[in-house]
C-alpha cells in the first residue's frame, strides 16, 4: 500500500498548499473548525443573545460571520413564561472547501442547540464492550471520524443502527478509502449494536417510545492528537448514505458534524431552527 499522505500539510494555514494524490480525492478535501458557545432565545424564537467558548483563540473572519448570521436565525416558538429568554448550549462547524482558482469557499455547514453530552435523559450505559480501533487501519495508520445513527427503544437496546458517513484524516485512492470506511463502519456496529443506553425514565420526553441520536466516533492513530480548539481540522469528507428509517426522524436532515466527538446526542431536543443556517 502506498505511503499514507497526511491532510494536515494538504492545506497551508489550513488552506494554502497544494494537495498531492487522486485528484477525485483532492476535491474532497475540506477544513473544518468546531465552535461551542452558547445561544439565548425568546419564547417567540428570535436571538437575543449569543457567546462563544474561549473567543480569543477563535479566527476573527468567523467570530465576524457568527455575529452577522446568528442574529438572524429564527427558533420555533414555545410556550414559556412571558418574557422568558433560554439559554443553550450552541456548537457550529464552519466549512472552508479549496476552489479550482486556489480560492477559498467558507460556509457556516451545521449548528445544534440544546444540552448535548447526555443532558436530553439519553446516555450511553457504562459496562458497554469498549470499541477497538480496526487493526488492520491502526498498522497502515489510518484514521477518520464515523457518524453512526441509532434508534434506541424503551429498554434501552439498540433498535436500528447505520452510519451516515465517514471522513478520513488521511487520503488514497478511491478503492482504498472505500475500503477504509466500510472497515470503520463495519467495526464500530458491530461493537455499538450490542451496547445498552439509559434512556428518561421521568421529565420531558420520559414517555416517548424511542429515541433517535447520532453518536459521532473518532479515532486517532498513536501520536496523533486531537485538534485544538480554535483551529482547523482537515480531511476527506465521506459521502452521506441514504439510511431510509431515518426518513421521517428528527435526523432525517443529517445535520450532525458540528456535534461532540464520542458522546451520544439525542435528536429533537433542541429549540427547531426555522430560518437557513446563513439567516433569514
Amino acid at each position: 500500500m502506498r505511503r499514507l499522505l497526511l491532510l494536515c500539510a494538504l492545506l497551508a494555514c489550513s488552506f494554502a498548499a497544494t494537495a498531492k494524490g487522486p485528484g477525485a480525492a483532492r476535491k474532497l478535501i475540506e477544513s473544518s473548525l468546531h465552535v461551542t458557545g452558547t445561544i439565548d432565545i425568546t419564547p417567540a424564537g428570535d436571538v437575543v443573545a449569543h457567546a462563544f467558548d474561549q473567543p480569543e483563540k477563535l479566527p476573527k473572519g468567523i467570530v465576524d460571520i457568527a455575529a452577522r448570521l446568528v442574529p438572524q436565525w429564527k427558533f420555533e416558538p414555545v410556550a414559556l413564561q412571558a418574557n422568558a429568554v433560554s439559554r443553550s448550549k450552541m456548537s457550529l462547524l464552519f466549512v472552508g472547501k479549496k476552489r479550482d482558482d486556489g480560492s477559498v469557499a467558507l460556509e457556516l455547514r451545521s449548528a445544534s442547540s440544546g444540552g448535548g453530552n447526555g443532558d436530553e435523559g439519553v446516555r450511553i450505559a457504562e459496562g458497554n464492550r469498549r470499541l477497538a480501533y480496526p487493526m488492520q487501519l491502526m498498522r497502515n495508520g489510518v484514521s477518520g471520524s464515523v457518524f453512526l445513527q441509532l434508534k434506541i427503544g424503551r429498554d434501552g437496546k439498540v433498535v436500528n443502527i447505520d452510519a451516515s458517513h465517514v471522513n478520513l484524516r488521511v487520503i488514497g485512492s478511491e478503492q482504498e478509502m472505500k475500503l477504509w470506511r466500510d472497515i470503520f463502519v463495519r467495526s464500530t456496529i458491530a461493537t455499538v449494536k450490542d451496547w445498552t443506553f439509559v434512556v428518561p425514565q421521568s421529565g420531558p420526553g420520559a414517555e416517548a417510545g424511542h429515541w433517535f441520536g447520532t453518536l459521532p466516533i473518532s479515532f486517532m492513530v498513536e501520536g496523533e492528537k486531537p485538534g485544538e480548539y480554535g483551529r482547523w481540522e482537515t480531511y476527506v469528507a465521506g459521502p452521506k448514505a441514504l439510511i431510509p428509517w431515518l426518513q421521517d426522524s428528527p435526523l432525517a436532515d443529517g445535520n450532525v458534524d458540528a456535534l461532540t466527538p464520542n458522546a451520544f446526542h439525542a435528536a429533537g431536543t433542541g429549540r427547531r431552527l426555522l430560518t437557513p443556517l446563513s439567516g433569514g
